[in-house]
């Protein structure tokens, strides 16, 4: 499995306005399909899970730039998504999954720098909103 990044050049005859610049890390910047959150900015390859992999890394990658409130809205979407019982495990397994993609990240060493700066900025982001999650998460009944 590997991780590649699908650059916003000629993407399905995309023009520059389709797109918004975030900023990731101190010294790198994305761009993120306006509207393609699903599919843009990056492929997960080699897995039999590959096409649901790639639209939930991409559809986190593409809260970058947005406030807490929206990440921890997407979180309970996901988590309620899952059938999950375990908020904390869930958040935690989902940070553990984004930083370990940082090890199979595939192309040019520039691509592979700004594929890196984005998903250690949204596992710190993860880690960011942990909390406000876990409060927000329902409450399974013993």
């Amino acid at each position: 499995m590997h991780v590649i990044w699908k650059r916003p050049d000629g993407f399905h005859g995309a023009n520059p306005t389709d797109f918004v610049v975030v900023a990731v890390g101190t010294r790198a910047n994305i761009w993120l399909h306006k509207t393609d959150n699903s599919h843009f900015p990056f492929r997960i390859a080699g897995g039999w899970q590959e096409s649901e992999s790639t639209k939930r890394l991409n559809n986190l990658v593409n809260m970058l730039g947005r406030e807490d409130k929206a990440w921890v809205d997407a979180l309970l979407k996901i988590f309620d998504d899952t059938m999950g019982d375990e908020p904390a495990r869930f958040v935690d397994d989902l940070a553990r999954w984004v930083t370990d993609l940082c090890q199979h990240l595939k192309g040019d060493t520039w691509e592979v720098d700004i594929m890196n700066h984005t998903l250690s900025e949204v596992a710190a982001r993860l880690g960011g909103v942990r909390e406000a999650f876990l409060r927000a998460a329902p409450r399974l009944e013993a």
